[in-house]
Formats: C-alpha cells, sequence, structure tokens
C-alpha cells in the first residue's frame, strides 16, 4: 500500500465526504431505501402468514440488504445514472462477497468462544452451577438463577463483551473494502482487500464510529419513535401485532436503509478511492 496516502488519511476528510456523498444523493437513497423497505415488509408478511417460509424469506431479505447498499455505494462512487444501470450485478457481488465474509466470521469467532466458554464455566460461572443443574428444563429458574449471575459478574461479562465487539470492529475494519472493491473490479473480492488497510485501520474504525454509532442511535430512536406511535414494543416486536407489526417492520427498515446505509455505503466509497492499490498492468502478449 501506498503509505504516503495512509498517512494523509484522515478521519474529519472520510466521515466530510460521505456526509456529502449522502445530502448529494439523498433523493435516490430515499427511493432505494423505499424499495428496499416495501420487499423486506412483505417477504416479512408471508412469513407470518406461512412460518414454514421463514428461511427462504430470511435469504430475501439478506439480498435485498445487499442490492440497497449496491445501490448507494455504486451512486456514491459513479454518481446515481451508473447505479440505475449497474445495482443488479453489483448487488449479487455484494451479497456473495458478505455471505463469504460473513461465514468466515462466524468461524472465527465459534472458535474462540469454545475456550471463552470453557473458562467461564469453569470460572465464574462455576458456583452457579449446581443451581442451574437443579433447575433442569425449568426456564423460569435457569433465567432467575442467569439474571443473578449476570447482576453479580457485570464486571467480566462487560469485558467479554468489549473484547468481542473490538475483535468484530476490527475484522470488519479490516475487510472494510471488500464491498466498494467488489463492484469497482468487477469481480467478488474479500481477503484480496485485506492488506489494503494495513496501517489505515485504525482510522477506519475512528471514521467508523465518529459517523455510524451516532446514525445508528439515530435510526434506532426513531424506529423506537414508530413502534411506540404504532402500539408495538420496539425492543421486542411482536410479529403476531397485526398491521401494526408490519408498519413497524416498513418504517424502521426504511429508516435503517436511508440513513445508515447511505451514510455506510458513502464511507466505504471514500475510503476504498484513498486505499485501493492501482490495478496490476496487463501481461504483454
Amino acid at each position: 500500500m501506498n503509505q504516503e496516502l495512509v498517512s494523509r488519511l484522515s478521519i474529519r476528510d472520510h466521515v466530510g465526504v460521505a456526509l456529502r456523498s449522502a445530502r448529494e444523493n439523498w433523493r435516490f437513497a430515499l427511493s432505494v431505501a423505499a424499495i428496499g423497505a416495501v420487499i423486506t415488509t412483505l417477504s416479512t408478511a408471508l412469513v407470518a402468514a406461512t412460518p414454514a417460509l421463514g428461511l427462504p424469506a430470511t435469504i430475501v431479505n439478506t439480498i435485498v440488504q445487499a442490492a440497497v447498499y449496491a445501490a448507494l455505494t455504486v451512486a456514491a462512487l459513479y454518481g446515481v445514472g451508473e447505479a440505475r444501470a449497474r445495482w443488479t450485478a453489483a448487488g449479487f457481488r455484494v451479497w456473495a462477497a458478505m455471505a463469504v465474509i460473513g461465514f468466515f466470521l462466524f468461524i472465527v469467532f465459534f472458535v474462540i468462544t469454545i475456550p471463552m466458554m470453557v473458562a467461564l464455566f469453569s470460572g465464574p460461572l462455576g458456583p452457579y452451577m449446581p443451581e442451574l443443574q437443579a433447575a433442569g428444563s425449568d426456564e423460569a429458574a435457569v433465567f432467575s438463577v442467569m439474571e443473578r449471575f449476570a447482576q453479580e459478574n457485570a464486571g467480566t461479562l462487560l469485558l467479554l463483551f468489549v473484547f468481542y465487539a473490538a475483535l468484530w470492529l476490527y475484522m470488519t475494519s479490516r475487510l472494510y473494502l471488500s464491498a466498494p472493491a467488489s463492484i469497482d473490479r468487477g469481480r467478488i473480492l474479500t481477503f484480496e482487500t485485506w492488506s489494503w488497510t494495513k496501517g489505515a485501520t485504525l482510522r477506519i474504525i475512528g471514521a467508523r464510529l465518529m459517523l455510524l454509532v451516532p446514525a445508528n442511535i439515530l435510526a434506532g430512536a426513531l424506529a423506537y419513535i414508530v413502534g411506540a406511535l404504532v402500539g408495538v414494543n420496539p425492543i421486542t416486536p411482536d410479529p403476531g401485532a397485526g398491521v401494526p407489526y408490519l408498519i413497524f417492520v416498513l418504517a424502521s427498515t426504511f429508516i435503517r436503509f436511508a440513513l445508515y446505509f447511505s451514510l455506510e455505503s458513502a464511507l466505504s466509497a471514500s475510503l476504498y478511492r484513498r486505499l485501493q492499490p492501482a490495478e496490476p498492468a496487463p501481461a504483454a502478449s
């Protein structure tokens, strides 16, 4: 990687670029978010009517998310005109790249969790094991024991949460250029982008925290308000609530797509422009 580019990498610069890009493309972002939210809501309604379709609907929802993110990323990279022409192929590449990365993260966290659980059961959770065994299949009793464990070991659980959050943030930041790279290079790129972020990871993390944490909080707050207005508990929404639940799904999904996805795609596009390596020259024939 060009170290001069890394040294010029500014957190505020990329956050500013992302905000300007989102502001310039806000009409397109709203239309894409609306389409994605409608499809997601229809999928949710179908699952409510036919629970057996839960798995296919989940896959459809991941494809919708990838397509929305891809369209917004193309708009950030090339403009709205290109987004309308290229979103289909871009959506497929983003979905495939995210599937590969998601599976990789699952394996990593699964492997790390095994020794963590062993240490937890042999350490802080050990004194509570007799009570858990005595509780057996009594869910209320098990929950009561685990609630007491959490209250009496809040520091330990907080450290575990911080560890997992930091690991997830680091690894996703190292692979943060996968989506725009897959779109721009016209092929699915995942681990090839790992080396591109070397030396810039902390600044990528800083830009994500500065821009996306407030965006996520705002999106969550707006969704909470919507839930309260339609009579749905936004913390644990009940699919059995019928139409109010579907209204909540439609509004909260639209907010997340239009606000959070719009800013994140713009940020990843900005970082990609600065950190991408030059394409190798074609071999002479």
